[in-house]
């Protein structure tokens, strides 16, 4: 038995992994088990039936076990796991293939260093909250991220990653100095400086809402709407038939925010603009995540010369949990 084809490393597994083999031997029946490298434990079984060579595509037996983790509270700065990447190998009567590892993000594999954001890299937030940067390097790669604060008693703090692929880290101004106003993010690959990316840390406004979402590398993009409109209240009051007439039996209720960006250059407009598409969303306080639903399916984004602004719409994830 030998495989005839394999993904190459560092594939996304939100498209298909192709593995093509050949029994070499006459037509059986095969089971085909796909195997976590790293833990051993298998997370996908198929039985092919009377076969001498066929192909299986395992990416839906991967995406089942990467349900992204973000993280519950990010309090300093440093690498966090976000199950965005695997190491597997495919096992058929008895042989296995090379191991692989795979990854949420779909990346030019030609670069060997990429940054994982649509964003600007001039950002906005409050000293309690974070941003996460996301980025791809292949593993022999030495990544360092460097953040320095501005400020009354600056500091300044370096870590390197070590686990290569798709990585992120947090980036916040708490345990920076005592009054800080600002950070500049500065990563640099094997010495060199690749990228800069630069806060203003100042309070929010009373009615401001940080709102995280996934971009199109599937990695987090996070971003404080310094507005929010309003809260809709809908409520809905359930009754029952009884012997004695019809009656109240309980209320569900649920609110709704609209958020509103600040003034922003169209390429930053246009990067907000694709919270539309983000499977998933969180609200953030400090730094703590609350999950929500976005309800809004199309925006019209409020022009005014270069700049621009957009309105979204979310809800509690949760059945009558109240939004912050």
């Amino acid at each position: 038995m030998k495989f005839t084809s394999i993904p190459e490393a560092y594939a996304s597994f939100r498209e298909p992994l192709l593995y093509a083999f050949d029994t070499e031997a006459e037509a059986h029946d095969v089971e085909v088990k796909i195997i976590n490298a790293q833990t051993q434990k298998v997370i996908g079984k198929k039985m092919l039936y009377g076969v001498t060579t066929a192909q299986i595509d395992i990416a839906p037996y991967v995406r089942g076990q990467m349900q992204l983790k973000m993280p519950e509270r990010v309090v300093q700065c440093g690498e966090v796991e976000l199950n965005q990447q695997i190491y597997v190998k495919v096992e058929v009567d008895g042989v296995s293939s090379a191991v692989r590892r795979f990854m949420a993000a779909k990346v030019d594999l030609e670069q060997a260093w990429q940054l994982l954001t649509s964003q600007l890299p001039y950002r906005t937030m409050a000293c309690d909250e974070f941003d996460i940067i996301s980025y791809f390097a292949y593993p022999d790669m030495v990544v360092e991220v460097v953040v320095e604060s501005s400020g009354k008693g600056s500091e300044r703090v370096s870590f390197s990653p070590a686990s290569g692929g798709q990585c992120a880290v947090a980036v916040t101004a708490q345990g920076l100095g005592e009054s800080v106003d600002g950070l500049k993010v500065t990563i640099k690959v094997d010495g060199q400086s690749v990228a800069e990316l630069n806060y203003d840390i100042k309070p929010n406004l009373s009615g401001a809402r940080r709102l995280v979402w996934l971009n199109e590398w599937r990695a987090p993009e996070c971003y404080t709407f310094p507005l929010r409109k309003g809260v809709l209240i809908k409520a809905t009051r359930k009754h029952m038939e009884s012997v004695w007439g019809r009656e109240a039996a309980a209320l569900e209720s649920e609110n709704e925010l609209k958020l509103i960006s600040a003034y922003e250059p169209k390429a930053q407009i246009e990067a907000l603009g694709r919270i539309l598409s983000s499977e998933q969303l969180w609200l953030v306080e400090g730094g703590e995540l609350q999950r929500v639903n976005l309800l809004t399916d199309r925006v019209m984004p409020a022009e005014c010369g270069e700049m621009g602004m957009i309105e979204v719409d979310v809800r509690a994830a949760e059945e009558g949990v109240k939004l912050w």
